[in-house]
């Protein structure tokens, strides 16, 4: 059974699953992470290399999710998770002009995207700067080195 995620470490865990789906040579995994992003409603905003990604608090709000444990529950929508995440990143929020960059970011994928209009949070870091995962990946390389 999987439990509701209860920090921001626990979240940013999720994302680097999701990142690495995206960016995976197993075809499978990509398309689970890219239908994912098309179809959520409830996104959460976190930057890679300065550019600003998306993932749905559907898959993010559990802890270690991964495809597998995603699949066996897909009966999981974001109104389950939103309580967790909105406790962690305080209240969604919706602007057009990042449901303009959401439309954009997730035309790059293949199949429709959800026709429905988003809310979103924003992960931050320890300073309050918005979280660039190539900046974790940075630190992390320099301290394994």
């Amino acid at each position: 059974m999987l439990h509701f995620v209860e920090n921001t470490d626990q979240i940013i865990d999720n994302i680097k699953t999701i990142e690495q789906y995206l960016n995976s040579a197993v075809a499978e995994e990509k398309q689970f992470a890219q239908d994912l992003v098309k179809k959520g409603r409830s996104m959460l905003i976190y930057k890679v290399g300065g550019q600003n990604h998306f993932a749905p608090i559907r898959f993010l709000g559990y802890k270690n999710n991964s495809m597998s444990a995603h699949l066996e529950n897909e009966k999981r929508e974001s109104r389950d998770t939103a309580p967790a995440v909105q406790s962690i990143m305080g209240k969604p929020f919706s602007h057009d002009a990042i449901e303009k960059e959401f439309l954009g970011y997730a035309d790059k994928f293949k199949g429709a995207t959800l026709k429905s209009k988003r809310k979103y949070w924003r992960v931050r870091n320890d300073h309050n700067k918005y979280f660039d995962l190539s900046e974790t990946q940075n630190t992390e390389e320099a301290t394994i080195a």
